[in-house]
């Protein structure tokens, strides 16, 4: 019996998905001391660069994670005082929602503690040219076309 000969794309693949978890648990420790998980992360970062309020739709096209659940993770920032719905001053039926202050200053604390986490795990691997040389490769799948599944 002969040993099956790897796929290096299917090695290439499992390689990203172990990182992506590395690195989702690296943050999600992070976020955990603010009750936060990485989707609301990513609302509240969404909605700090926008400078001013949008709508759910907005945030939903910006969201780097596939959820169709924006509004419940937004429902719950409001909940604890980080984020603020808004009816829209040009279609009352529409909801808008913006960050508030207590939102932009954990935003602010979170900034500083994952520049040090992220910068010290990566600088023991990779200097700055090979993490802009990864970053470039690594940003070319979102281009590769979707397979046909048989």
């Amino acid at each position: 019996m002969t040993k099956k000969e790897s796929n290096i794309h299917e090695l290439f693949m499992i390689q990203v998905l172990k990182t992506a978890d590395v690195i989702r648990f690296r943050l999600s420790a992070l976020l955990k001391d603010y009750e936060l998980t990485m989707p609301q992360y990513n609302i509240l970062r969404i909605l700090r660069g926008a400078k001013g309020a949008i709508s759910l739709g907005q945030v939903k096209e910006r969201m780097h994670f596939d959820t169709s659940d924006v509004s419940r993770l937004v429902d719950r920032l409001v909940k604890k005082g980080i984020v603020a719905r808004n009816i829209c001053p040009d279609n009352r039926r529409k909801l808008d929602v913006c960050i508030s202050d207590e939102g932009l200053n954990i935003l602010k604390e979170l900034d500083g503690k994952m520049h040090e986490n992220l910068d010290g795990f990566f600088k023991d691997f990779y200097s700055e040219a090979k993490a802009k040389e990864m970053t470039e490769l690594l940003s070319q799948i979102k281009y590769v076309k979707e397979p046909v599944l048989k």
